[in-house]
């Protein structure tokens, strides 16, 4: 029981503590423009209006920073909660009139919006369902961004082991279980679109390694062969943005 105790408290410290932040001291900001830009555009296909936006999980700020710089989000409002201090230190640098941060457990809030973001965050929650379905009723719309560390390539590479040591992953997913813990947690699937990590590259020089390069040509191929679905089943290289209500 003490082993478990002592696990619980480095998972909880990862975040709060100083670890993350060391190991992550641009807290994964350079993706902020990528991912904003594709929460923008399922948002738009889907004729979605967000007057105010609540992002649970924000980090450092960077994707609700780069979002209400989208024309389809100029006049929103923007809130963000995280629970790690450093990331909340970084995130209100950005404050403004229409942007706002703080320090906390959104959940212990009696805060709702119209869209509420949770962008790369159950996957790292110990009762990742249990959060889930606490989330359900603050919002009209829910918009998730969730790492697919299932696949057939990612298992032969021992994938999510390593994203558990790296980036604190606890829960790993392919897209049908990933859609199914939100069917099962009481969210109603409105679109999904893929979020490809080669679409990053430019931003991430050191994944152009030689067998990621490889890895990119050969989910061209599937993909253009047998559909993208297969592409990421096999092969990867992919995440998975949510829109639900």
């Amino acid at each position: 029981m003490a082993n478990v105790r002592r696990a619980e408290l480095m998972l909880s410290d990862l975040y709060t503590g100083e670890g993350y932040a060391e190991a992550h001291p641009g807290w994964h900001d350079e993706d902020a423009g990528g991912k904003a830009a594709k929460i923008a555009k399922i948002v738009r296909d889907n004729n979605v209006t967000c007057q105010k936006i609540v992002d649970v999980g924000c980090g450092t700020g960077g994707v609700l920073n780069a979002l209400l710089q989208q024309d389809i989000f100029r006049d929103s409002t923007a809130v963000g909660y995280d629970i790690a201090p450093y990331a909340i230190n970084v995130a209100k640098q950005r404050a403004r009139d229409n942007l706002s941060f703080h320090r906390g457990d959104f959940l212990q809030t009696n805060e709702s919006c119209d869209c509420l973001l949770c962008i790369d965050v159950f996957e790292h929650i110990d009762d990742y369902m249990g959060f889930l379905r606490k989330l359900r009723g603050r919002s009209k719309y829910y918009v998730f961004h969730i790492p697919l560390d299932i696949s057939i390539l990612g298992l032969l590479r021992d994938q999510p082991l390593q994203r558990r040591k790296e980036v604190g992953h606890l829960h790993y997913f392919d897209q049908a279980t990933a859609l199914a813990t939100l069917r099962d947690t009481g969210f109603e699937i409105i679109d999904r679109q893929y979020t490809r990590t080669e679409d990053f590259l430019h931003i991430h020089p050191e994944w152009r390694t030689t067998k990621t390069l490889l890895a990119n040509a050969g989910r061209r191929i599937v993909r253009t062969v047998a559909g993208e679905d297969l592409s990421v089943r096999l092969l990867g290289g992919a995440s998975l943005m949510v829109l639900t209500s």
